[in-house]
């Protein structure tokens, strides 16, 4: 009889719903990879419900109702072959311009360096100048109606999300040393929506907001860091970048 026992891990079941275009397989797939962005340890996907959209007798849209189950607790494999499992810790760090600069790849170096870590990055798609100017509702001076440019607003969006994808992509080619630890997605214009989301999928040990100084951030004037330590049981770093 061993005198040490290999732990059991615990897995955590979540459903979520995916859509395609093209297929059912299709749109399995999409889910499981937005999943994976997120989820560390993703052992299963079963399909529970299908059914598709039509338009004009054709098939429009196909939708997939999926349950994922993933390993919530942190034990991951040693990679020193026949020595026991590690334990992680893992971080949710939420940063958009901030990414650039050293303040957030010595933090990643620091907790790296106190023990096994795993890191998920979290850019929200912040709404420049240009899209909160379309996304005001302006009345028109004849006929009284609110007007929006959606196809202006649509673009402004797209560009929103290529700016923080631009920005994702410098830190994680700066940090490719730490490439297995850490995972990324963009998320959508509200941080606190976009963290909610994450949180929903997923479990941290500490959630690292990385904003500008009093009087320049947008999310401390939303509260951010205050309205994420209420709504979640983890402990919440604000790190604030000097003008």
């Amino acid at each position: 009889m061993p005198d040490t026992e290999r732990r059991e891990p615990t897995f955590k079941v979540i459903r979520l719903v995916a859509t395609s275009s093209e297929s059912w397989e299709d749109a399995a797939r999409r889910g499981v990879a937005e999943a994976a962005k997120t989820i560390v340890g993703l052992d299963m996907a079963n399909v529970m419900e299908m059914d598709t959209t039509i338009v004009d007798g054709q098939v429009a849209r196909y939708r997939i109702k999926l349950e994922v189950a993933f390993q919530v607790d942190r034990s991951r494999p040693n990679p020193v072959v026949g020595q026991p499992d590690v334990s992680v810790r893992r971080f949710l760090v939420i940063a958009n311009e901030t990414l650039a600069g050293d303040i957030i790849p010595g933090l990643v170096a620091e907790r790296v360096a106190a023990g096994p870590s795993e890191f998920h990055v979290l850019v929200p798609a912040t709404p420049s100048k240009e899209t909160q100017r379309l996304r005001a509702v302006t009345g028109d001076p004849v006929s009284g109606y609110a007007t929006v440019d959606l196809v202006g607003l649509r673009e402004a969006h797209a560009r929103d999300r290529d700016r923080a994808q631009a920005r994702l992509d410098t830190f994680t080619d700066r940090l490719s040393d730490y490439s297995s630890m850490i995972t990324s997605e963009i998320g959508g214009a509200d941080p606190f929506a976009a963290l909610t989301q994450v949180m929903g999928r997923s479990s941290f040990d500490e959630i690292i907001i990385s904003t500008h100084a009093p009087g320049a951030s947008r999310w401390l004037r939303l509260d951010l860091p205050s309205r994420v330590e209420r709504a979640f049981s983890v402990p919440v770093i604000v790190i604030k970048k000097e003008r």
